[in-house]
């Protein structure tokens, strides 16, 4: 397992939500397990997993990492040529976002031979002029996610410019559908206090994501404990 430090050396990461033609999705995600996550890698990227999104039969979602923004353009302009080319993609939504503090970016798991648990990313659309404010408002949400069952995997900012368009982006590894169903009242207290204090641009959107068998983002046995240990737990994974 590298360094649980690992993730500072991606440190710009890329959220992609593709919409798949229909009947397609299974096929897609067997690429992905098979080629496709690793064909990125020889480029230079990061494949911090790849997942199904519920609620949307043809939402895959992929989390991806660079060493820097001309990384970004250079490995993601030839993987994407190669992937699209393929039948199935038919419409690509991208988020660039960075670690919203040094220690809260993706740590990544080797790639797993299962897929285990549930991936949640709770995305806020930030109001103009709000985003620090947001940022400190969030986090003390963030701290009522914390308990068994749920890792936080990472804590994510827009990249770039913040005078419009800003997101911040929580992510989890949750253990099991239980843990899920035990999160989304803080999840919607969250969303309701921030929307309250008019920090947002637009109602926060829960994906519920089901990682692919290679997935790096996965849920493992050692990861029982608290969010603050997260660099540690997923270390000894």
């Amino acid at each position: 397992m590298t360094s649980p430090h690992q993730n500072d050396h991606f440190p710009v990461i890329e959220l992609l939500r593709y919409t798949i033609s229909p009947g397609a999705r299974a096929n897609v995600a067997r690429r992905f397990d098979d080629t496709l996550a690793h064909a990125f890698q020889h480029l230079g990227g990061m494949a911090f997993g790849h997942f199904c999104e519920r609620g949307r039969p043809d939402g895959f979602a992929w989390l991806r990492g660079f060493r820097t923004r001309t990384a970004c353009a250079r490995i993601g302009r030839a993987f994407d040529e190669q992937a699209h080319s393929a039948d199935g993609f038919i419409r690509t939504e991208a988020l660039l976002l960075k670690p919203l503090h040094p220690d809260t970016g993706i740590a990544p798991l080797p790639m797993g031979g299962d897929a285990q648990g549930i991936v949640v990313a709770q995305l806020f659309q930030v109001a103009p002029g709000r985003m620090d404010a947001c940022e400190r408002a969030a986090e003390r949400c963030f701290a009522a996610y914390h308990g068994r069952g749920v890792i936080e995997a990472g804590i994510l900012a827009t990249l770039g410019e913040r005078a419009a368009g800003a997101a911040l982006v929580w992510l989890g590894i949750l253990s099991d559908d239980a843990a899920l169903a035990a999160l989304r009242p803080a999840f919607d207290a969250a969303a309701g206090e921030l929307a309250r204090a008019a920090m947002l641009a637009a109602p926060p959107e829960l994906l519920v994501l089901d990682p692919g068998r290679r997935s790096r983002l996965r849920w493992v046995s050692a990861a029982s404990v608290t969010a603050p240990a997260r660099s540690a737990t997923m270390a000894a994974a």
